[in-house]
């Protein structure tokens, strides 16, 4: 049998639509790193009702144009969706990234009819199957369902799903959408289609182009079967003491991969030989700087350490595409901006080790050294980064210039952590 699933996002702005636009045109970093090698960027099935079959900007306007609909102040303007099905069904009639394979035409086209079945005739403005990335059979819709209101066309994204969650008789909108695509697929496409597991595909935070490839990976995996458990392997495995050397640092990686994914916003770098509090106490009594800053930073050290043997060092990760050196061992991209996030945090972690001891030795607090000048030096901005693929932060351009940011350490000052003061719009109508 084959699985069938769904994603679908609530977009509130013109932004989120150009930003969407410039990911299929792969003009953005993450949409260029998906692509895999050999292939044809921008390689895809794509349609649009502007000129331009990527352009979900030009369509949104000429869908509205077309349908005569207007919009509801501070309402969703479209929603996107991700249609998938088992990569497996489309390769048994051809290779996954053919344009030719009648597989990816049909389900590219009845995705669309799918989307028109509830939405309303003509509410899909955009569609497209990438054919340039590793994985295949995800179909990209964008949405725009228009219902009466007063006697007027407006774009309403909630009401259709409402309509759709009483006719499957499902508990919510979310799982009715699972439903019906499913249905669908089973009596469009291949009989052999069901549904897939019943369980949220991610967080629902809203889309930003950043985090477009992440979705892909999480919608994707509700049609592959569970991964063999680590430990059942191991169990079964000859383990050399050079293997033993190797997968170490591999797996410390790997779990801290793990705790980013369950807690970005909250997580920490390991703990080190001592804690801030008793290393304040220890430079206060006279005793040797360095030791204290290698034992206070050595948990998040270890990290650090360990990603230079994959390429992903915080020197690595500050160059264009800095992520990609990690391939090869973390193939999925989401693990990739994880791992280079974990880097980035333990790194700043590293060098405000370094600076606090520094600087409690120094009176007047207006001489105080900024986390930044040390060892990995603009650790910060390394982590603004990462945070801004994960979708974690807002974009730093929208900081006002009259509150420039500064990252001097206090006297007495706290453990590294991330800043969960901002307020995330999570663009979807469900409750978190």
């Amino acid at each position: 049998m084959f699985k069938a699933a769904i994603r679908v996002n609530k977009i509130k702005t013109i932004a989120q639509l150009r930003g969407l636009t410039h990911h299929a045109e792969r003009a953005d970093e993450v949409g260029r790193a998906r692509v895999r090698e050999g292939a044809v960027a921008g390689d895809a099935l794509a349609w649009s009702k502007a000129e331009g079959d990527r352009d979900y900007v030009a369509a949104f306007k000429a869908h509205k144009a077309e349908l005569g609909a207007g919009e509801r102040k501070n309402a969703p303007i479209a929603m996107q969706a991700l249609c998938v099905v088992s990569p497996e069904w489309v390769q048994q009639a051809g290779d996954l990234h053919d344009r030719a394979n009648p597989r990816n035409i049909a389900l590219f086209d009845q995705a669309k009819a799918w989307a028109e079945s509830w939405a309303g005739k003509g509410a899909v403005f955009g569609v497209r199957l990438d054919l340039d990335e590793k994985g295949g059979a995800v179909v990209d819709l964008m949405i725009a369902p228009v219902r009466d209101s007063r006697g007027k066309p407006v774009i309403s994204t909630q009401k259709p799903l409402t309509e759709l969650k009483g006719a499957t008789g499902e508990r919510n909108e979310y799982s009715a959408l699972q439903t019906s695509w499913a249905d669908w697929c089973a009596t469009n496409l291949d009989a052999k289609i069901e549904r897939g597991l019943r369980r949220e595909l991610t967080a629902r935070e809203h889309l930003s182009p950043e985090t477009y490839g992440l979705v892909m990976d999480k919608a994707r995996e509700a049609v592959q079967r569970p991964a063999e458990s680590l430990l059942g392997v191991l169990r079964a495995a000859e383990v050399s003491g050079d293997d033993a050397d190797e997968l170490r640092e591999y797996l410390l990686l790997k779990g801290e991969i793990s705790r980013h994914k369950q807690d970005p916003h909250g997580y920490k770098p390991p703990k080190g030989a001592i804690s801030t509090m008793d290393a304040e106490m220890a430079t206060r009594k006279g005793a040797t700087r360095w030791p204290l800053i290698n034992a206070l930073r050595s948990g998040a050290h270890s990290v650090v350490e360990a990603a230079y043997e994959y390429g992903m060092g915080p020197e690595d990760l500050a160059k264009r595409n800095g992520h990609e050196n990690g391939r090869r061992w973390f193939p999925a991209l989401a693990d990739r901006l994880h791992l280079s996030a974990v880097v980035a945090k333990c790194a700043r972690f590293c060098a405000y080790a370094e600076a606090l001891m520094v600087n409690l030795a120094i009176t007047d607090r207006s001489k105080h050294h900024s986390v930044d000048e040390f060892w990995p030096q603009k650790s910060s901005e390394l982590v603004e980064r990462y945070n801004r693929h994960l979708g974690l932060d807002i974009p730093k351009h929208v900081q006002p210039v009259h509150e420039p940011k500064t990252a001097v350490v206090r006297e007495t000052p706290e453990p590294v952590v991330e800043d969960k003061s901002h307020n995330r719009d999570h663009g979807d109508d469900w409750g978190h």
